[in-house]
């Protein structure tokens, strides 16, 4: 069994970890220092139902969960003397069933996901390198054998099987005076 999900807390739990995955945790960079931060978002949420994993009465899933050492993309150095404004780019990336990055592409869905112009580029690289490193603990579709599944997320007394899935993250690269400051948006 891949992971504890067999109560209501462990739900809980798997809430507040996704909650934190779009919580930033911020140090202040030195006046001195000139850099770049990012903010993600998983924008997965925003794909259309028929192009999502259709599940039977029987079946549960558990969504694909991020290593916690998953560093976030760079802003590229050549762009921080630009001071461009607030720049997003959004990838939708493919895990496969043994929770690694197959594959990562552009993803545009205005307003959102807006096409890329020539600067949208580079951060679309920087994204792409990154996403490319990300490891997973892979998805689950769990059978349960004797009816119909639990009202809460869970694979216990059933039989899991790894499944490949695609996810949408939104990247917003921003500074602020200078400085690299990470920010998330709705």
């Amino acid at each position: 069994m891949r992971r504890a999900a067999g109560t209501p807390i462990a739900g809980m739990m798997f809430a507040l970890v996704l909650a934190a995955c779009t919580s930033a945790l911020k140090e202040p960079a030195p006046a001195s220092v000139r850099n770049g931060e990012v903010g993600v978002e998983d924008l997965t949420a925003t794909i259309a139902s028929s192009a999502r994993i259709a599940l039977a009465g029987n079946e549960n899933f558990l969504p694909p969960l991020a290593e916690p050492d998953n560093r976030p993309p760079v802003y590229p150095a050549e762009l921080l003397a630009q001071r461009l404004p607030p720049q997003a780019v959004c990838l939708r990336v493919s895990v496969s069933e043994e929770g690694e990055v197959s594959s990562s592409s552009p993803f545009v869905r205005p307003p959102d996901c807006a096409a890329l112009d020539a600067a949208a580029q580079l951060f679309l690289g920087a994204a792409q390198i990154a996403v490319s490193a990300w490891r997973y603990d892979p998805a689950v579709r769990c059978v349960f054998e004797r009816g119909p599944r639990p009202d809460y997320p869970t694979c216990v007394g059933a039989r899991e099987t790894s499944q490949a899935v695609s996810l949408t993250y939104r990247f917003v690269f921003e500074q602020q005076n200078g400085h690299g400051s990470v920010r998330t948006t709705p």
